[in-house]
Protein backbone atom coordinates (compact mmCIF):
# COMPACT_ATOMS: atom_id res chain seq x y z
CA UNK A 1 0.00 0.00 0.00
CA UNK A 2 2.85 2.23 0.85
CA UNK A 3 4.33 1.78 -2.56
CA UNK A 4 0.72 2.63 -4.34
CA UNK A 5 0.48 5.72 -2.49
CA UNK A 6 3.90 6.84 -3.60
CA UNK A 7 3.28 6.59 -7.49
CA UNK A 8 0.20 8.59 -7.07
CA UNK A 9 1.86 11.40 -4.92
CA UNK A 10 4.83 12.23 -7.33
CA UNK A 11 2.69 13.03 -10.73
CA UNK A 12 0.82 15.42 -8.61
CA UNK A 13 3.72 16.96 -7.16
CA UNK A 14 4.83 17.37 -10.71
CA UNK A 15 2.09 18.70 -12.18
CA UNK A 16 1.72 21.20 -9.76
CA UNK A 17 5.42 22.64 -10.62
CA UNK A 18 4.71 22.26 -14.12
CA UNK A 19 1.52 25.03 -13.75
CA UNK A 20 3.77 27.39 -10.85
CA UNK A 21 6.83 27.13 -13.81
CA UNK A 22 4.33 27.81 -16.61
CA UNK A 23 2.71 30.96 -14.31
CA UNK A 24 5.74 32.21 -13.36
CA UNK A 25 7.40 32.52 -17.13
CA UNK A 26 4.21 34.32 -17.91
CA UNK A 27 4.53 36.47 -15.31
CA UNK A 28 8.19 37.39 -16.02
CA UNK A 29 7.17 37.60 -19.88
CA UNK A 30 4.84 40.29 -18.87
CA UNK A 31 7.80 42.29 -17.06
CA UNK A 32 9.46 41.74 -19.84
CA UNK A 33 7.23 43.71 -22.48
CA UNK A 34 6.39 45.99 -19.73
CA UNK A 35 9.75 47.35 -19.55
CA UNK A 36 10.92 47.09 -22.71
CA UNK A 37 8.34 46.77 -25.75
CA UNK A 38 5.11 47.81 -24.73
CA UNK A 39 3.26 51.08 -23.47
CA UNK A 40 1.02 51.32 -20.73
CA UNK A 41 -2.81 52.17 -22.45
CA UNK A 42 -5.15 53.96 -21.98
CA UNK A 43 -8.73 53.04 -23.89
CA UNK A 44 -10.53 55.28 -25.56
CA UNK A 45 -13.39 56.46 -24.37
CA UNK A 46 -16.09 55.31 -26.82
CA UNK A 47 -19.30 53.91 -26.14
CA UNK A 48 -19.16 50.18 -27.19
CA UNK A 49 -21.15 47.25 -27.28
CA UNK A 50 -19.59 43.78 -28.47
CA UNK A 51 -16.31 42.23 -28.66
CA UNK A 52 -13.83 44.85 -30.05
CA UNK A 53 -10.74 41.94 -30.40
CA UNK A 54 -10.21 39.95 -33.34
CA UNK A 55 -10.49 36.50 -30.81
CA UNK A 56 -13.51 36.05 -28.67
CA UNK A 57 -10.12 35.69 -25.74
CA UNK A 58 -6.52 36.56 -25.73
CA UNK A 59 -4.78 33.53 -27.42
CA UNK A 60 -1.01 32.31 -26.51
CA UNK A 61 1.39 34.00 -29.05
CA UNK A 62 5.06 34.40 -29.83
CA UNK A 63 7.06 37.80 -30.19
CA UNK A 64 9.82 38.03 -32.47
CA UNK A 65 11.44 41.43 -31.92
CA UNK A 66 13.12 43.70 -33.89
CA UNK A 67 16.40 44.01 -32.38
CA UNK A 68 16.35 39.90 -32.50
CA UNK A 69 16.75 39.13 -29.04
CA UNK A 70 14.93 35.91 -27.76
CA UNK A 71 11.09 35.45 -28.53
CA UNK A 72 8.97 36.22 -26.14
CA UNK A 73 5.87 34.11 -25.32
CA UNK A 74 2.43 36.07 -23.98
CA UNK A 75 -0.88 36.32 -24.04
CA UNK A 76 -2.50 38.68 -26.43
CA UNK A 77 -5.73 39.83 -28.43
CA UNK A 78 -5.50 42.54 -31.46
CA UNK A 79 -7.60 45.75 -30.40
CA UNK A 80 -9.73 46.55 -33.75
CA UNK A 81 -10.77 49.34 -32.83
CA UNK A 82 -7.53 50.84 -31.71
CA UNK A 83 -5.42 48.34 -33.60
CA UNK A 84 -3.10 47.39 -31.29
CA UNK A 85 -2.32 44.37 -29.56
CA UNK A 86 -3.78 44.43 -25.90
CA UNK A 87 -1.53 42.40 -22.89
CA UNK A 88 -3.89 42.45 -19.71
CA UNK A 89 -2.08 42.66 -16.37
CA UNK A 90 -3.49 43.06 -13.21
CA UNK A 91 -3.44 46.29 -13.10
CA UNK A 92 -3.06 47.73 -16.43
CA UNK A 93 -3.49 47.27 -20.03
CA UNK A 94 0.02 47.25 -22.27
CA UNK A 95 0.11 47.48 -25.66
CA UNK A 96 2.27 46.50 -27.97
CA UNK A 97 4.66 48.66 -29.89
CA UNK A 98 4.96 48.10 -33.60
CA UNK A 99 8.11 49.53 -34.01
CA UNK A 100 9.83 47.09 -31.69
CA UNK A 101 8.07 44.08 -32.48
CA UNK A 102 8.68 42.58 -36.01
CA UNK A 103 6.24 39.81 -35.67
CA UNK A 104 3.02 38.28 -33.46
CA UNK A 105 2.55 34.39 -34.27
CA UNK A 106 -0.89 33.02 -33.23
CA UNK A 107 -1.53 29.48 -33.93
CA UNK A 108 -3.34 29.86 -36.90
CA UNK A 109 -2.25 33.82 -37.64
CA UNK A 110 0.59 35.69 -38.43
CA UNK A 111 0.44 39.86 -38.00
CA UNK A 112 3.93 41.46 -38.71
CA UNK A 113 4.63 45.39 -38.37
CA UNK A 114 5.03 47.16 -41.51
CA UNK A 115 6.12 51.16 -40.97
CA UNK A 116 4.61 51.76 -37.32
CA UNK A 117 1.79 49.22 -38.14
CA UNK A 118 0.77 45.89 -37.61
CA UNK A 119 -1.15 44.16 -40.69
CA UNK A 120 -2.09 40.25 -40.56
CA UNK A 121 0.09 38.66 -43.10
CA UNK A 122 -1.27 36.68 -45.69
CA UNK A 123 1.68 35.91 -47.59
CA UNK A 124 5.24 37.15 -46.59
CA UNK A 125 8.64 36.25 -48.99
CA UNK A 126 11.54 37.85 -50.43
CA UNK A 127 9.65 39.56 -53.18
CA UNK A 128 6.71 41.01 -51.46
CA UNK A 129 4.59 40.84 -48.92
CA UNK A 130 0.54 40.29 -48.89
CA UNK A 131 -1.04 41.98 -45.91
CA UNK A 132 -4.91 42.37 -44.07
CA UNK A 133 -5.43 45.44 -42.16
CA UNK A 134 -8.74 44.52 -40.41
CA UNK A 135 -10.64 47.41 -38.29
CA UNK A 136 -13.61 48.35 -36.56
CA UNK A 137 -15.61 51.16 -38.85
CA UNK A 138 -18.32 53.46 -36.98
CA UNK A 139 -21.51 54.01 -38.48
CA UNK A 140 -24.54 55.50 -37.73
CA UNK A 141 -27.74 53.74 -37.81
CA UNK A 142 -30.69 54.98 -39.81
CA UNK A 143 -32.69 56.97 -37.61
CA UNK A 144 -35.57 60.33 -37.43
CA UNK A 145 -33.86 63.58 -36.43
CA UNK A 146 -36.37 65.15 -35.08
CA UNK A 147 -38.47 62.57 -34.02
CA UNK A 148 -36.01 60.26 -32.39
CA UNK A 149 -32.36 60.62 -30.73
CA UNK A 150 -28.99 60.15 -32.35
CA UNK A 151 -28.14 57.09 -31.81
CA UNK A 152 -24.67 55.67 -30.60
CA UNK A 153 -22.23 54.52 -32.82
CA UNK A 154 -21.80 50.99 -33.87
CA UNK A 155 -19.25 49.13 -35.33
CA UNK A 156 -18.35 46.55 -38.05
CA UNK A 157 -15.58 44.54 -38.98
CA UNK A 158 -13.94 46.13 -42.32
CA UNK A 159 -11.16 44.49 -44.32
CA UNK A 160 -8.49 45.99 -46.42
CA UNK A 161 -5.72 44.20 -48.79
CA UNK A 162 -2.58 46.14 -49.88
CA UNK A 163 0.51 45.08 -51.52
CA UNK A 164 3.80 45.96 -49.89
CA UNK A 165 6.31 45.94 -52.97
CA UNK A 166 9.14 48.21 -53.12
CA UNK A 167 8.75 49.32 -49.66
CA UNK A 168 5.51 50.64 -50.94
CA UNK A 169 1.92 49.99 -50.20
CA UNK A 170 -0.44 49.50 -53.03
CA UNK A 171 -4.34 49.31 -51.97
CA UNK A 172 -5.72 45.95 -53.60
CA UNK A 173 -9.63 46.67 -54.70
CA UNK A 174 -11.14 42.85 -54.51
CA UNK A 175 -12.71 42.97 -57.91
CA UNK A 176 -11.16 41.48 -60.72
CA UNK A 177 -10.70 44.00 -63.39
CA UNK A 178 -8.20 45.92 -60.88
CA UNK A 179 -6.51 42.86 -60.33
CA UNK A 180 -5.41 41.66 -63.85
CA UNK A 181 -4.71 45.67 -64.35
CA UNK A 182 -1.79 45.28 -61.84
CA UNK A 183 0.14 42.77 -64.20
CA UNK A 184 1.65 43.36 -67.65
CA UNK A 185 -0.98 43.51 -70.04
CA UNK A 186 0.84 40.46 -72.19
CA UNK A 187 -0.46 38.49 -69.25
CA UNK A 188 -4.16 39.05 -69.36
CA UNK A 189 -5.34 36.60 -71.42
CA UNK A 190 -2.85 33.82 -68.87
CA UNK A 191 -4.29 35.39 -66.09
CA UNK A 192 -7.74 35.18 -67.33
CA UNK A 193 -7.38 31.55 -67.84
CA UNK A 194 -5.65 30.80 -64.42
CA UNK A 195 -8.16 32.78 -62.92
CA UNK A 196 -11.28 30.95 -64.24
CA UNK A 197 -9.69 28.17 -63.91
CA UNK A 198 -8.96 27.83 -60.05
CA UNK A 199 -12.17 29.86 -59.87
CA UNK A 200 -10.41 32.65 -57.54
CA UNK A 201 -12.57 35.23 -55.68
CA UNK A 202 -11.17 38.54 -54.50
CA UNK A 203 -12.87 38.37 -51.48
CA UNK A 204 -10.30 34.88 -50.52
CA UNK A 205 -6.93 36.11 -49.21
CA UNK A 206 -5.53 32.47 -49.98
CA UNK A 207 -6.40 32.44 -53.54
CA UNK A 208 -5.07 36.16 -54.00
CA UNK A 209 -1.88 34.83 -52.14
CA UNK A 210 -1.76 32.36 -55.19
CA UNK A 211 -2.57 34.66 -58.35
CA UNK A 212 0.64 36.84 -56.61
CA UNK A 213 3.17 34.18 -56.31
CA UNK A 214 2.09 32.43 -59.58
CA UNK A 215 2.32 36.20 -61.32
CA UNK A 216 4.54 38.12 -59.47
CA UNK A 217 7.27 38.57 -62.27
CA UNK A 218 4.83 40.31 -64.43
CA UNK A 219 4.00 42.99 -61.84
CA UNK A 220 2.88 46.05 -63.65
CA UNK A 221 3.85 48.24 -60.61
Amino acid sequence: MRILVFFIFIPIVVMAQTNFNTSDMYESNFQLVQREIASVYNPKTTTFTGNKYFYKKSKEAVLVLIDGEDAIKVKTNYNLLDQTFDIEGEDNILKLEPNKVLKVTFSDRVFVSKNGKFYESIEENSNFSLLADTFLEAFIPEYQPGIQEKPDPRYRKNNSVFLFYNNRFTYIERRKNFLISMFNKSKTKEINTFYKKNKISPRDNEELKDLFITFFDFLNL
